[in-house]
């Protein structure tokens, strides 16, 4: 009995000695941090001409706190606009605008744009990284008639290098994380 006591408190000591060796050092910085992203901008415009119009979904805390404030997405029906995508970390001073390490990184970033059932919107035309796969920090939508339902848009990390994304990958791909994912109620009206 003493043998095996003293055989798990080998392996405890053991155990404890190789997390404590793995622990980073404080000094040490981390490679692709994860970026806060509190906001997220929808811009419209529309072909053929017509105002401009954005719509934005903002958690001005980050996550935790304050619930988030987002706007409905209100369409013309029978239009098509020409979308582009803002990301911003407005929990810093200046704001953070995310969206140009997307662009910088866009072979490890995609957007995933998913209309509802109903909602009368379709998107298409999704900018494409040095590999030709979709990014969608632009995009085409797409209106018919009218319709009232929702759109969910997801951004998806891949990381890795390469990254490994790929044109036939899934929203939920096991290659990808999500970075952020928002659900707009959508009106087409």
């Amino acid at each position: 009995m003493k043998k095996q006591l003293m055989k798990i408190a080998f392996a405890a000591f053991a155990t404890g000695l190789v997390l404590t060796s793995c622990k980073k050092d404080k000094n040490e910085t981390e490679t692709n941090d994860e970026e806060v992203i509190t906001t997220m901008k929808l811009t419209f415009v529309p072909v053929g001409g017509g105002a401009t119009l954005t719509y934005q979904f903002e958690d001005a805390d980050g996550p935790g706190g304050l619930a988030p404030v987002q706007q409905d997405i209100v369409l013309a029906p029978s239009k098509t606009y020409n979308v582009s995508v803002q990301l911003l970390n407005v929990t810093a001073n200046p704001a953070d605008d995310i969206t140009t390490e997307i662009e910088e990184e866009k072979d490890a970033h995609r957007f995933y744009y998913i209309p509802a059932a109903g909602s009368n919107i379709t998107v298409s035309n999704l900018d494409n990284d040095s590999n030709g796969v979709p990014v969608g920090l632009t995009s085409t939508w797409t209106t018919t008639a009218a319709a009232t339902g929702s759109i969910r848009v997801v951004l998806r990390h891949y990381p890795g290098n390469p990254p490994g994304k790929a044109t036939a990958d899934a929203v939920d791909s096991p290659k990808s994380g999500t970075d952020i994912e928002v659900n707009f109620v959508t009106r087409v009206q």
